[in-house]
């Protein structure tokens, strides 16, 4: 009596496999019927188009008669086997690369339980893991046909796993028996059921000694070797091309005019050594006709397993598919690939970890000697341990990475909420760990994007080294100190300096650094640095009609978009500072990022690939932007902090041409000049301020007197606000009209003839969501469960009915830098007057009423 389990997979592979590939033939017939026909082709137009390739297949020959039963006969496809639906499918009709997956799927099913046969049962996992297989097979092909009729009927063929008839299991196995008979030219099956280790179950056997070393308090950070190997056989003659394209892996070359097949074959190989690379260096151990087996040696337990995670995951599966569909074209014959560990090498592990974990590390004769090339674990207040790369711990080890532990993040916030003391550099880790953390996620829930190891560690260099051109007080210096020195047209940013920062970094300790990215980035090219300096620089137009990046094309666009995203704002830069600054302010914030990473996904758009978002993730993406704009209102432009940034300034003018830095000459460089010397910018700090306040020179008195002020607390006076509705970019206020009119007025109504301009300072103040006055939101990409490979824009109305109307606003601000009751008098009244012409609410705080000029309150 045949076992139920494997009685009920071999009904639901024969019956719901005959079922479905019957319906998408039938589509397909229709889908491919050529351009210009009266009407859509019927299986008998597709077959007597095909007559002279189908009956070059044995298959169909011997049963010519059903598909050519004669003239003024139809076909009758209810007549057709699974086999024969399968082979039009996949050689004739022009599959979508998905269904086509699927349907090879499908064969390799009926492969495991042709093998397995129905003397004993299936294990009830193995069972479990094969219906669910079909239940996915299933569901990609519904949605190809959209056919409900078709989808109940399979729904009760795999739901009915009880009442089982013999003579449908004998039929069904027979059946599938002659179709896998049909298919092997070339047999190969999986070579490793007596000379391996499943690799889950090695990974189960390290997890278990992983907990056994932390309960005996000893270092998971030892050195160890393992194989894992790629396995089939043959049982008739080997192909001599497989062969040969092996033979080329091994040796590292590229044979002239060698195939598509061979090519796919040796990128995938390439590909998974790319893959695993930053875990553990692979080299081959053996190649031959029947397995790939790579050696790796790792740094500790923890690296182990992740290896092992890499090669049980579903990156590994793509790029087995990848090199399964290239051998069947080789040797023309199904291929079933399986990964493994090598017995031999398995015992050699467990005796390795039972001699450490029973005599310590100084069992190992082989020390670990590479702690200077490890990752290194930071603890990080927000996201607890975290691990960066060996080539990631290089950089921060640069004086160019760690000058930004003395540049604040908030500039001199610090003196105003006493928490905000936090540095750049903390920051600049926590992008880093983010862009990693956000790019592994769609690594693995998309391997058809091709991420690659080199790609997410080019992007984590990037987001580690995004901020190397901040200047000290950031925004400040860059906002204010800076324009004073450079003409209006050349528009410095600190991206420019930060890629000058990077090339420095680069050229620096003899070039040191540079020979440490060729050897730590996997299949390294110099295009990596070119894109890693894309990354950290100005932004470019990634939406135009010509592509405007060299560093990735424009298949992997959406890696532009990780670390500092110019079109929808959306990034982890922001994630980061939004997350660390509020917890350092002591504000509460109701944003999680982590729920942006669980719903993101990467779909074409506007003729390029973007990261979007599943719609339930719009709320959150709302409550991003909410809280950037409260730390903005709170702590970014809070009034004080804004005064001092302003004092700091004025110091910094008034040191300018006493102040100076050795450059890469040996020249001594002004503080306005190290924006063109990297080497002087790098000691250019938040220090210089302290410089100031310490020095005795005479020519710095005046700037060190406002530094004075500035500890004593002794600020610049905010005489008056007020703040403006922008609903149109023609509502805002520029600062210059805004000046020129107020100074106009105030002089009217005072006597002294001092320069406004010294004494007086109008700041225009711009809030909002991230995107001027428009919703940010309608600038992200979204997508509907069920239809995750559908990009759709959503409405605020669709998200909430509470969302603001208004998405930014102004506050203008008169400081003055001297205390005279009469000159406050003027400013108020003159900026009251203001307001009152302009329609805009009366300054907050005011005193008193001021009447109008035409003497009307």
């Amino acid at each position: 009596m045949t076992s139920v389990r494997y009685g009920h997979l071999v009904i639901v592979i024969r019956h719901c496999g005959v079922m479905l590939t019957k319906e998408l033939f039938l589509k397909r017939v229709s889908d491919i019927t050529p351009i210009g026909s009266d009407n859509p082709w019927t299986v008998d137009d597709f077959l007597k188009e095909n007559k002279k390739e189908l009956l070059g297949y044995k298959h169909i020959k011997s049963k010519q008669h059903i598909f050519y039963p004669g003239e003024m006969v139809n076909a009758n496809v209810d007549e057709w086997e699974l086999s024969t639906f399968c082979l039009l499918l996949l050689d004739f009709c022009k599959l979508p690369k998905k269904i086509r997956q699927d349907i090879l799927c499908l064969k390799h099913l009926r492969n495991k339980v042709v093998h397995f046969g129905g003397t004993k049962d299936i294990p009830e996992g193995m069972y479990i893991s094969y219906i669910e297989k079909m239940k996915r097979i299933f569901r990609l092909c519904e949605e190809e046909l959209n056919n409900e009729k078709l989808k109940s009927e399979l729904d009760k063929i795999i739901e009915n796993d009880q009442n089982i008839q013999q003579k449908d299991v004998e039929e069904g196995e027979k059946e599938l028996k002659q179709w896998f008979i049909e298919d092997q030219t070339f047999n190969i099956g999986i070579s490793i059921e007596n000379d391996g280790k499943d690799v889950g179950e090695v990974k189960t056997d390290l997890l278990d000694y992983h907990m056994k070393f932390e309960e005996k308090d000893r270092s998971t950070n030892i050195e160890i070797s393992i194989s894992i190997g790629i396995g089939w056989q043959g049982e008739h003659k080997q192909s001599g091309e497989l062969a040969a394209a092996q033979q080329d892996i091994s040796s590292g070359t590229t044979s002239p005019g060698e195939s598509s097949a061979k090519r796919t074959f040796r990128i995938s190989i390439e590909k998974i050594r790319g893959d695993v690379r930053e875990m553990g260096d692979p080299d081959f151990e053996n190649v031959g006709p029947g397995s790939i087996i790579f050696k790796f040696t790792c740094s500790s337990v923890t690296s182990l397993i992740y290896l092992l995670d890499y090669f049980s995951g579903p990156i590994i599966q793509r790029r087995l598919l990848d090199m399964t569909m290239a051998i069947e074209e080789m040797i023309d014959d199904l291929v079933t690939l399986q990964v493994y560990v090598p017995s031999k090498a398995y015992e050699e592990t467990i005796k390795t970890l039972d001699g450490v974990l029973e005599h310590g590390e100084g069992y190992r004769s082989i020390a670990y000697k590479r702690q200077k090339l490890s990752a290194k674990i930071f603890n990080d207040p927000l996201y607890g341990q975290i691990e960066l790369h060996p080539l990631c711990v290089k950089i921060i080890d640069t004086p160019q990475l760690q000058r930004l532990r003395h540049i604040k993040q908030l500039e001199t916030v610090y003196l105003v909420y006493p928490g905000a003391s936090h540095n750049r550099f903390e920051h600049s880790i926590g992008v880093c760990y983010l862009a990693g953390k956000l790019l592994r996620v769609l690594k693995e829930r998309q391997p058809e994007l091709d991420i690659t190891t080199k790609d997410i560690l080019c992007v984590e260099v990037a987001a580690l080294c995004h901020d190397l051109g901040q200047g000290p007080f950031s925004h400040v210096f860059e906002q204010k100190f800076i324009p004073a020195y450079t003409s209006p047209d050349a528009g410095w940013k600190h991206e420019m300096a930060s890629v000058k920062m990077f090339e420095l970094m680069l050229r620096e300790n003899n070039g040191q650094l540079y020979d440490d990215f060729k050897r730590m980035i996997p299949s390294f090219e110099d295009r990596d640095i070119i894109f890693i300096k894309e990354l950290i620089g100005v932004r470019r137009d990634i939406n135009g009609e010509n592509w405007p990046y060299s560093g990735r094309n424009k298949l992997k666009s959406f890696l532009y978009e990780v670390v500092a995203n110019h079109v929808t704002g959306v990034d982890v830069d922001r994630w980061d500072y939004i997350a660390r600054d509020s917890y350092m302010l002591g504000m509460e914030n109701g944003f999680d990022h982590n729920r942006c990473i669980q719903h993101a996904r990467v779909l074409t758009a506007e003729g390029r690939k973007q990261i979007c978002y599943r719609e339930k993730a719009a709320q959150d993406i709302y409550d991003m932007f909410y809280a950037r704009l409260t730390l903005y209102r709170r702590a970014y432009q809070h009034k004080t902090h804004n005064i001092i940034g302003l004092m700091v300034c004025n110091a910094l003018h008034d040191a300018n041409d006493h102040i100076s830095y050795i450059g890469e000459n040996g020249a001594s460089v002004k503080m306005s000049d190290t924006i063109y010397d990297m080497k002087a910018y790098t000691y250019f700090t938040d220090d210089v301020i302290q410089m100031i306040q310490r020095s005795s020179k005479k020519s710095l008195e005046k700037s060190k007197a406002t530094v004075e002020r500035i500890v004593r607390r002794d600020f610049y006076k905010c005489i008056c606000q007020t703040q403006v509705k922008v609903t149109e970019q023609k509502d805002r206020f520029e600062k210059a009209s805004v000046q020129e009119n107020l100074f106009n007025r105030i002089n009217q109504k005072r006597i002294d003839e001092r320069d406004l301009s010294e004494i007086l300072e109008i700041d225009v103040v711009n809030l909002d969501y991230g995107s001027k006055d428009k919703d940010p939101v309608t600038n992200v990409w979204f997508f509907k469960k069920g239809q995750e490979d559908t990009p759709i824009r959503i409405d605020k109305d669709q998200v909430s009915f509470v969302l603001p109307d208004t998405f930014a606003e102004q506050y203008i601000r008169v400081y003055c830098s001297e205390t005279d009751q009469e000159l406050f008098d003027a400013i108020e009244e003159s900026f009251a007057e203001w307001c009152k012409e302009n329609k805009i609410p009366q300054p907050k705080g005011s005193r008193k009423p001021f009447a109008s000029s035409s003497g009307q309150p």
